[in-house]
């Protein structure tokens, strides 16, 4: 064979060869595969990662992918069973062979390895991807409101869910208790009950759905649900009972009460009451605590406009006093026989009810609890409960609601301020004691040091300022003082309704206004009237040296600041608003940083405000010179009232709407990042975390 020939047949494969190279390198797929989306094919509540219990879950990848290699690799935590189904291989659809289990978190991943249908095999796994699924369905919401009195009898009523309901096992489970006769309609998932004749006046009704009302996956009510309203009563009606109805946590030594919207007939309220389990005691009609100084008849006789109706000094509370504290943790029904007259008119009875409340336990300290105030049991009292929001149990049990209240450093005492009178409760189980003498109305209780006084503002019964007093408390040492002569907050406090909030970021006239320094010298107060107040109580002063620093319109309580031992407030001078120090000894009020309203120091020294100019949201700075930093930002919410846990690490404040900042929207915790927000309570005020 030529030489030549053979050469060019070298050259010829070796062309060839090059150009396969050059093929596969340019032209064959080497990229792996990549899961391009994981998602639930049935979400709940516009969320992407809330899953229907009968949801399957879709994994799309970037190219055709060999299913074999994708099943393989798919897991699912906790596990559940399942098919496979493919979409033109680029899509794999999981469904779960039986429907997920209600309020589950869950974790998808694909482990590395799956390949395409070249043959690349992903390095990295995807994922993962996590989802919960939704709760049992819940009656969200009933129309009127559950609880509420004085119902028209044309009413009709409204339950709202909070999700698609399965509509014949609803219907099926409804019951309206006593019987009335009614058709039902659907909007959604708000189901209306119009009645077909009036309701009977002054009648508790009950409506109920049963657990075997379901949604539309087929989940079933977790627990029954039950509301109920009184329709408006012919004659005598109910204003409100203590304590409400369904509360739990109320304080064992608490009276019983039914309060009503006019004066009652004494003579026929024997038997008016009973309890379950059997309780002994007696039952007598009071008229409301207050301390409103009664009104004066004008020249010429004529009875004041303002005069309670009825008999002069008759009763309007129906109240049920125990023979001994109550059961811990235990439900009592509560049963009001109609047999109670209005005294003005013996004609009108009030209908009778029925409720329920369980009792709290018995606590013998505070410590490293949460203190605050709440109207939950039908009057605003003291309330505790754990830091992470478990186990909230009445303290006080006052029947006018509490403004202001102190716990001593130990804390074994509280003392509270209720209907102008100071009242000491020993958590030790003994009974509260009143401090406040005859003859006064006393506000704003602040503790001493040592905890053997209790600095007040007092008023006589008229009404007249009796200013700001020391007072030793039982069992302490040292005589009343007077520190000032005026200032002291006005009378009504027992007006104060609600959650008791003031209607900007300052306290109320009655809230605890004043803060010592450690030693119990130097004490900061800051009057309703606007003025702030320094006065040295040093023992061996005659009396109390007092001087105002130059400063106005406090918004907020003092503060102590131990690392740099002196006071911080947050006011006004001509140099600006914010945040201010005051020496110990009174001297100077130099302005530190912009802030709104109260200020809180912690155990190390950092400092927590509402952020200027808004006083809006909370803000938080690692020294009272530093620049506040705003932690939360919902607009229709606003901030108040901000503490520190004992160890500083965590922020307490309480929320208010937007619309009504008389309104509490209850408790919450924070990082001082702002990070971990936790709501608490959906209701109270003047928390404090006590060390």
């Amino acid at each position: 064979m030529p030489r030549r020939w053979i050469s060019t047949s070298v050259a010829v494969v070796a062309a060839i060869a090059l150009g396969l190279v050059l093929y596969n390198a340019t032209l064959v797929d080497r990229r792996p595969p990549t899961v391009s989306r994981i998602s639930l094919s049935a979400t709940a509540a516009g969320d992407d990662h809330v899953a229907q219990t009968l949801t399957a879950i879709d994994l799309a990848f970037s190219e055709p992918v060999d299913h074999a290699s994708v099943e393989q690799r798919f897991r699912i935590e906790p596990y559940v069973g399942g098919t496979f189904t493919w979409d033109r291989s680029t899509t794999a659809i999981f469904t779960p062979a039986h429907k997920l289990p209600s309020d589950t978190a869950f974790s998808v991943i694909v482990a590395a390895g799956f390949a395409d249908v070249a043959g690349n095999t992903a390095p990295d796994p995807a994922g993962p991807f996590e989802f919960r699924t939704i709760g049992p369905p819940v009656v969200a919401s009933m129309t009127p409101p559950a609880g509420t009195d004085g119902v028209p009898t044309d009413t009709v009523v409204q339950l709202e869910f909070d999700r698609l309901m399965d509509t014949a096992s609803v219907e099926t489970a409804l019951q309206v208790e006593p019987a009335a006769p009614h058709d039902v309609s659907w909007s959604g998932p708000s189901l209306t009950v119009t009645f077909r004749a009036a309701l009977a006046f002054g009648t508790t009704y009950s409506v109920t759905v049963g657990r075997d009302a379901a949604d539309t996956d087929g989940s079933h009510l977790a627990a029954p649900y039950s509301g109920t309203f009184t329709t408006v009563a012919a004659g005598l009606g109910v204003d409100a009972v203590v304590p409400s109805d369904g509360v739990a946590g109320i304080g064992v030594r608490t009276p019983i009460a039914v309060m009503f919207d006019g004066p009652i007939d004494p003579a026929s309220v024997d038997g008016a009451i009973r309890i379950t389990p059997a309780v002994g005691g007696d039952v007598r009609v009071i008229v409301p605590p207050s301390d409103v100084p009664p009104p004066v008849a004008p020249a010429g006789g004529t009875p004041s406009p303002s005069a309670p109706p009825g008999p002069a000094g008759a009763g309007t509370i129906l109240l049920f006093t125990p023979s001994d504290t109550l059961a811990q943790h235990t439900t009592y029904t509560v049963e009001l026989a109609p047999v109670v007259h209005r005294a003005d008119d013996p004609g009108q009875v009030a209908a009778g009810r029925t409720w329920t409340f369980t009792t709290g336990g018995l606590t013998t300290s505070a410590q490293n609890q949460i203190a605050f105030l709440s109207d939950r049991g039908g009057i605003r009292n003291v309330w505790l409960m754990n830091p992470d929001g478990s186990n909230p149990r009445e303290i006080t049990t006052e029947l006018a609601p509490v403004t202001a209240y102190d716990v001593a450093s130990d804390g074994r005492s509280i003392v509270y301020a209720a209907h102008g009178a100071i009242g000491l409760l020993r958590l030790d189980g003994s009974d509260p004691t009143v401090v406040t003498a005859s003859g006064s109305l006393e506000y704003a209780p602040t503790i001493a040091p040592g905890g053997g006084a209790v600095l007040v503002g007092r008023r006589d019964t008229s009404g007249a300022d009796l200013g700001w007093w020391l007072e030793p408390l039982p069992g302490g040492t040292g005589a009343s003082r007077q520190i000032i002569a005026n200032g002291a907050p006005p009378t009504g406090s027992s007006e104060l309704g609600g959650d008791g909030l003031a209607p900007g970021p300052g306290p109320t006239p009655w809230a605890s206004r004043a803060v010592f320094d450690p030693t119990g010298r130097w004490l900061v107060l800051v009057l309703p009237q606007g003025q702030v107040i320094h006065a040295d109580l040093a023992p061996d002063a005659p009396a109390p040296s007092v001087h105002q620093p130059d400063m106005a319109a406090p918004t907020g309580i003092p503060a102590w600041d131990g690392r740099n031992a002196d006071f911080l407030l947050v006011g006004s001078k001509t140099e600006g608003e914010g945040l201010f120090r005051i020496e110990a000894d009174g001297r100077g009020a130099a302005l530190v940083t912009p802030a709104v309203g109260p200020v809180a120091v912690a155990e190390g020294g950092g400092v927590a405000s509402l952020v200027a100019p808004s006083g809006a949201h909370v803000g938080y700075a690692a020294t009272p010179s530093g620049p506040l930093a705003a932690l939360t930002s919902v607009p229709d919410l606003l901030d108040r009232s901000p503490g520190f846990s004992p160890d500083g690490t965590t922020l307490l404040f309480a929320r208010v709407f937007a619309t009504d900042p008389t309104r509490s929207d209850g408790i919450w915790l924070s990082g001082l990042d702002g990070r971990d927000l936790r709501q608490l309570t959906t209701d109270g005020a003047a928390a404090r975390w006590l060390p």
